[in-house]
């Protein structure tokens, strides 16, 4: 009887992906838009920066020209000189930058008490 290898299929990685994501990122693309362009699940994505180093730096510069665009994008709107016919809701800006950036796009608490007794309690809030 022939036993079956647990394998499974082979990785569609390419080293020419780096170069694609890259343009991808400077459209402002997800994640999963990256992915669904390149044909593959996002769960290959986040394996592919796992194992290929050069494919992780490249994920990395995508998704920072990505937030560029994005605050560029915002910023513009905010002040009202959004593209063509289209309005800013802020809203949903604050959204979508705390959902795909949230390193760098997020309300922190910081709780710290001070005094012996614990009487009293300082909140500070970051973003």
């Amino acid at each position: 009887m022939t036993q079956k290898s647990n394998a499974g299929a082979p990785t569609k990685y390419d080293p020419e992906y780096c170069k694609s994501v890259i343009e991808y990122g400077k459209q402002g693309l997800s994640k999963a838009q990256m992915a669904a362009k390149l044909e593959v699940h996002r769960d290959t994505i986040h394996e592919w920066e796992r194992k290929h180093q050069e494919f992780s730096d490249a994920i990395k510069k995508a998704v920072t020209f990505a937030q560029s665009i994005w605050e560029e994008r915002f910023a513009k709107g905010a002040l009202g000189d959004g593209e063509e016919g289209q309005q800013m809701n802020p809203t949903m800006m604050i959204f979508l930058m705390k959902n795909r950036f949230p390193d760098d796009w997020r309300e922190k608490n910081v709780q710290e008490h001070v005094g012996k007794d614990d009487s009293e309690l300082l909140i500070k809030w970051q973003s």
